[in-house]
């Protein structure tokens, strides 16, 4: 007879595999086909997971890229495409956006809300969402954190009437929000943050970051922010840091410089206590392009970012610590598409939204 490990140690080993092999090990045994499927286990296995870049090309192929080797001297990316079967990715390309609501994918193919999808490329599960019509600017995803499920719902605008609304993607029900829009402090091509189901965004001013609660139902003036615009082009970019709080990248127009400023709690669990900004790391103007389209993510104190070269109009992945700033072309050379930092999981499209 083998010898067989505890079932403990079975499952730790697994939690630290990536999806793409547990997907594979699914036909092993029953025992693991279901284990994949626990929910105590996925959270295990996201919690071990690192974030990664996925980006839709204008050629509507869509890659994945890991950093390998991000504790050595020469740190590598890993380029991988994964199929885009049952993915409708006929669209303009100018229409499409694309951004991460905790475990899963929200995938905008219009900027009028036409077509919306609901995506865990490693499962290989695509929930479209129909909304022909209705003349909705999609703002972003979120869902109802009193709940014990998650309802995913959508914040939108109906251009025609100037009105917000809240989409709900189970029953396809619109709900009207009072709130005037200019109250909102949102605007069109607004880039949103989702954090524990509630929607982030730095308004126009650069000034505070406002919220959407989508528990309560109202916008929320969130915390001011820790540094200013001192140009109009100057870049203020937020983004989830540890899972649970913010981190904020101010790139400045006229030098170039970043400066990454991070909360120093934990977000989600926040009330009504001040939020308090730690100054994480700032770096020089050197080999440094000027951001436009950015997305990017901190860990291991190394600042990871994909972005356009500023020469070449290629598009890159930035790698940037204390004493390393290395940039990677991404492939042959991707020269146009949409991208976000998203942590791999086992979660199931229809299983979170049914």
């Amino acid at each position: 007879m083998a010898p067989q490990l505890p079932c403990e140690l079975e499952e730790d080993i697994l939690s630290r595999l990536p999806p793409q092999s547990l997907i594979r090990f699914r036909s092993v045994c029953k025992k693991w086909n279901s284990l994949f499927t626990d929910k105590s286990f996925i959270n295990n296995h996201m919690s071990r997971s690192r974030p990664q870049f996925i980006l839709v090309a204008a050629d509507s192929k869509i890659y994945s890229i890991d950093i390998t080797h991000q504790n050595s001297i020469d740190p590598t990316i890993e380029l991988r495409e994964l199929p885009s079967s049952n993915f409708p990715l006929d669209k303009s390309f100018n229409e499409k956006t694309i951004s991460a609501c905790d475990e899963l994918l929200f995938f905008n193919f219009s900027y009028w809300g036409y077509d919306i999808a609901l995506w865990n490329p490693w499962l290989r599960q695509v929930k479209c969402i129909e909304n022909k019509g209705k003349f909705l600017h999609v703002f972003g995803l979120g869902y109802d954190n009193s709940r014990r499920e998650k309802v995913y719902k959508i914040l939108c605008l109906i251009i025609r009437q100037r009105r917000i609304v809240i989409y709900e993607c189970a029953s396809y029900a619109l709900k009207f929000i009072d709130t005037p829009v200019h109250d909102c402090h949102l605007t069109l091509f607004q880039s949103t943050v989702s954090l524990n189901g509630n929607l982030y965004w730095v308004t126009e001013t650069g000034e505070f970051i406002q919220s959407f609660d989508f528990s309560t139902e109202n916008f929320k003036h969130f915390c001011l922010l820790p540094c200013h615009k001192k140009h109009d082009r100057d870049k203020l970019i937020l983004a989830v840091y540890k899972g649970d709080r913010f981190s904020l990248l101010k790139q400045s127009y006229e030098t170039k410089k970043i400066e990454i400023w991070v909360t120093k709690k934990n977000t989600i669990d926040r009330e009504e206590e001040e939020v308090v900004w730690i100054n994480f790391m700032t770096l020089p103007t050197t080999n440094l392009p000027m951001l436009g389209s950015i997305s990017y993510f901190i860990y291991d104190k190394t600042l990871f970012m994909c972005c356009v070269d500023d020469e070449t109009r290629v598009y890159c992945i930035y790698i940037v610590r204390e004493d390393l700033c290395k940039k990677i072309q991404i492939g042959s050379g991707i020269v146009r598409c949409c991208h976000c930092v998203y942590t791999p999981s086992l979660i199931s499209v229809l299983g979170e939204t049914e």
